[in-house]
């Protein structure tokens, strides 16, 4: 059912009877076909910061899950007093964890979230100078038109079953990959286990395709100050409550943490002090860690000293051709 809406939803847009709008500004989309993580947070956070660096002013367009507020909301106005402002309690209720979490790293950018992402842009439009803005979880809101459709494809869960909900992992049917014109497949353990799964997507093979994984970079505090990982061994406890909870512990446990207890709670899970008193109970003073998404749900109050694994994106194959589509895709609309 899911899988014919998704396809008549596509023909719908695609001819014109519903309508989508266009924003006076390039729009580079970051999404995927399956529910749950794939990585599009630091994927956005990692194009953001590397378009910044080319003198290209972005912003940042999201639906913010999970808040509690509606209309277009501003997370970050990108101004400097904003930047490096640490993990407020309470702004993921008022625009989503994973805004949050975007709003609270990235220097000098706009963050906005809104149902109606021509509205955000729209809305951004009227106080900044932006150059490019990026879509983050955007494949499937094809409402706004966009420049360049980039779908991300985790390496470890791939298409799943290949089903549509209720019946497995996917959002829209495999074969809807064809609609993106770049494929990215992250968290991959290296170059030949991207490629293997590459050979699982049904996806054109004259477009740009990558493979990247996630590094762990730093433990940061809810400040935003950053401490190097320990160099050896370090007992911990750590809980998350992200889509793919058991790729986090492996990840902490393969940077050298021993993880004596572990609690996964559900993604986007509203942290509430029976949860936190667990915690620290386990914890008896040991060093607690999580994610940077948890980190931006955790309350104003909490019983015990936490710290959140701060991670980069790195590129194992792909970068060249990929970086190249974004910018031609940029230039030839600011051109256009």
């Amino acid at each position: 059912m899911i899988g014919s809406v998704a396809r008549w939803k596509r023909t719908l847009y695609g001819s014109g009877v519903l309508r989508s709008f266009s924003l006076p500004r390039p729009v580079v989309s970051v999404g995927n076909l399956t529910v749950g993580g794939s990585g599009k947070t630091p994927h956005v956070q990692f194009l953001a910061g590397w378009l910044s660096g080319l003198g290209i002013r972005a912003a940042i367009l999201s639906r913010g899950y999970g808040r509690k507020t509606s209309g277009v909301v501003w997370a970050s106005r990108g101004q400097g007093g904003e930047s490096d402002r640490g993990f407020i309690a309470g702004e993921a209720e008022r625009v989503g964890d994973e805004p949050a979490l975007l709003a609270s790293t990235l220097r000098g950018v706009p963050v906005l979230v809104g149902e109606s992402r021509f509205a955000a842009g729209t809305e951004c439009l009227r106080s900044r100078t932006v150059d490019a803005f990026l879509l983050d979880d955007g494949f499937q809101h094809l409402s706004l038109r966009r420049d360049a459709d980039l779908l991300l494809v985790d390496a470890v869960r791939g298409l799943g079953n290949r089903r549509v909900l209720p019946f497995g992992p996917l959002r829209e049917p495999p074969d809807h990959a064809r609609f993106a014109d770049a494929l990215v497949i992250t968290r991959c353990e290296n170059p030949d286990h991207g490629r293997t799964v590459i050979g699982t997507i049904p996806f054109p093979a004259e477009r740009p395709v990558a493979c990247t994984r996630l590094v762990p970079r730093a433990l940061v505090d809810r400040n935003g100050a950053e401490t190097p990982l320990p160099a050896g061994e370090r007992d911990i406890v750590a809980f998350s409550g992200i889509a793919q909870n058991d790729q986090f512990e492996h990840a902490l446990r393969a940077s050298g943490f021993l993880v004596q207890r572990f609690f996964g709670f559900r993604d986007h899970h509203p942290y509430r002090p029976a949860d936190l008193e667990r915690i620290r109970a386990a914890a008896a003073g040991l060093p607690v860690v999580t994610t940077e998404k948890d980190m931006a749900r955790l309350p104003s109050k909490v019983p015990f000293p936490v710290a959140a694994l701060r991670v980069r994106v790195e590129f194992l194959s792909g970068w060249e051709d990929l970086s190249r589509l974004i910018l031609e895709r940029i230039e030839r609309r600011r051109e256009g």
